[in-house]
């Protein structure tokens, strides 16, 4: 009898085991359900001007990524986009500190395109707080990488190029003026 009971307690545990793994899936199948009406919510209220409202859904959805330790490109994509939004609100600080921490994860991937995007949204959130010198040097880090940055991306970085072009001049800083005005035309060409 000692084996029956030692075989029906090893079945009995790997019941509670298929149980536990079966509602653990069901946990996970909600959050990313809940994680992708999260995202849809962001997307629309994002392309209709409402950036409170994507930033709160994208928000939830940066929360539920974490929680489920989803991959870190997911993660540093949201942080990005979050950024993006809060830069877009006129809130540098916040969108700095958010660009900063997808940035972290983008270098330790090596993504070079992701970086030289991450550097860029930088150097915006910087000259949004009147740092232009901040914001000059993150776009240096920026320039040999954002040649491989391709639609709105690089329409973004050329103007930011452009723009920095323009400020720097006024600045009395005419080398580095001159250096971004060329980097701009670089990336309007292709």
């Amino acid at each position: 009898m000692p084996g029956v009971q030692t075989q029906l307690m090893k079945i009995n545990i790997l019941l509670v085991l298929l149980l536990v793994l079966g509602l653990g899936g069901c946990d996970y199948r909600s959050a990313r359900n809940n994680f992708d009406r999260q995202i849809e919510v962001c997307s629309v209220a994002e392309r209709n001007g409402l950036l409170a409202a994507a930033m709160q859904a994208c928000m939830a959805a940066l929360a539920i990524a974490e929680e489920q330790a989803y991959a870190p490109g997911l993660i540093s994509g949201l942080l990005y986009r979050l950024g993006r939004l809060e830069r877009q609100r006129g809130r540098f600080i916040e969108a700095e500190a958010l660009t900063r921490r997808s940035l972290a994860i983008e270098e330790q991937s090596g993504e070079q395109g992701s970086v030289a995007s991450r550097l860029i949204e930088l150097s915006l959130s910087a000259a949004g707080q009147d740092r232009w010198q901040d914001g000059a040097q993150l776009l240096e880090r920026a320039s040999p990488l954002a040649g491989g940055l391709i639609g709105e991306e690089r329409r973004v970085a050329a103007n930011a190029f452009r723009m920095f072009s323009i400020r720097l001049g006024m600045l009395g800083h005419t080398e580095q003026a001159e250096h971004f005005k060329v980097k701009a035309q670089e990336l309007e060409e292709l």
